[in-house]
């Protein structure tokens, strides 16, 4: 079963050395502690994690046989460690000039979306305003309108009186009811007031035109402006809904780089991983394999120890029963 993954440098969190004495080693801990602790580092938004870290740490390079096994990673932790700089580095430096260059959209955009709103602003004063002017001329349309009307009402019973005085039923019943004859100065002054009512009502009629003609074209003024207005207010909404495409889209581009940049530390991690394991798995089938050829020429040297025994032994034994031999033979003689 191969061993827990780690990716850290638990020797440089602890500011110690791979070969540091238990006690370097824990005095360097405690020391930390102090520091790093998060009660001390409240301004610190990532005190906790450098706390665990050097804690978790501890537990590992402080345990002689989890030391042995992460000992057997190092190497490989420290490499990858050493490598990854440049890389974090640039993708630093590329993640830094796009946050500038959205930073400078973003202020562009508000810059636009300022002008557009400061536009908007004074269509919709002046929309206000052209609302006023139509109201007023409205109202003086309808005055002038009333004042002709008027005055043409006055002429008609002026001409009606006068029909009246003219007419035969006047001439006959004037010797009945007596018939007021008119002076010159009364029929002047009838005169005098109906030209000054026919000019009145040239004069307001000449107005009313004019007063006409000038609300048609703040109609047309006024259309122009709510034309421009919904224009305008297309093309906010139009750029708000670009401007939320392109963060929507900026948004999706940097997931998937993060996202394809810790897929490659990934299959780096996990091919240097593999790599250090094989590298284990090879060393320890190699130390196998030594042990068992170690074992076999023990096995194989005893055997030869026991056979050079047994034929010590026995050549003692025959060279016991010759002389036995050699001394019974000598007592019968």
């Amino acid at each position: 079963m191969a061993p827990c993954q780690v990716t850290e440098d638990y020797y440089a969190i602890l500011e110690v050395s791979q070969t540091a004495s238990p006690c370097t080693i824990r005095r360097s801990y405690l020391r930390l502690a102090v520091i790093l602790h998060p009660d001390k580092n409240l301004s610190k938004s990532n005190a906790t994690t450098a706390f665990q870290s050097l804690v978790q740490a501890y537990e590992i390079i402080g345990d002689p046989e989890k030391r042995k096994l992460y000992d057997l990673q190092w190497p490989s932790i420290r490499h990858r460690q050493r490598a990854y700089p440049e890389a974090t580095k640039r993708e630093a430096e590329a993640a830094e000039t796009e946050q500038k260059g959205a930073a400078e959209a973003a202020s562009n955009g508000q810059k636009q979306q300022k002008a557009s709103q400061e536009r908007l602003h004074r269509l919709v004063q002046r929309k206000s305003n052209l609302n006023s002017e139509i109201f007023e001329a409205n109202r003086i349309i309808k005055q002038l309108s009333a004042d002709i009307q008027r005055l043409q009402s006055q002429d008609n019973e002026t001409l009606k009186e006068e029909r009246e005085r003219n007419s035969w039923w006047t001439y006959f019943t004037s010797p009945l009811y007596g018939k007021t004859e008119e002076s010159s100065e009364q029929k002047e002054q009838r005169e005098t007031e109906r030209l000054q009512r026919q000019a009145a009502k040239r004069i307001k009629g000449y107005d009313l035109d004019l007063r006409k003609h000038k609300l048609e074209n703040l109609k047309n003024t006024l259309l122009e402006v709510n034309n421009k207005i919904a224009a305008e207010q297309k093309r906010n909404d139009d750029e708000a809904r670009e401007q939320a495409a392109k963060r929507q889209e900026q948004l999706r581009k940097e997931q998937d780089t993060k996202r394809r940049f810790e897929e490659e530390q990934a299959r780096e991690r996990q091919a240097a991983w593999e790599a250090e394991w094989a590298k284990l798995q090879k060393e320890e089938a190699a130390r196998v394999a030594k042990a068992a050829r170690d074992a076999e020429e023990a096995k194989m040297k005893l055997e030869r120890e026991r056979k050079a025994q047994e034929a010590q032994e026995a050549q003692e034994a025959q060279e016991a029963q010759d002389r036995l031999e050699r001394f019974r033979a000598a007592r019968k003689s």
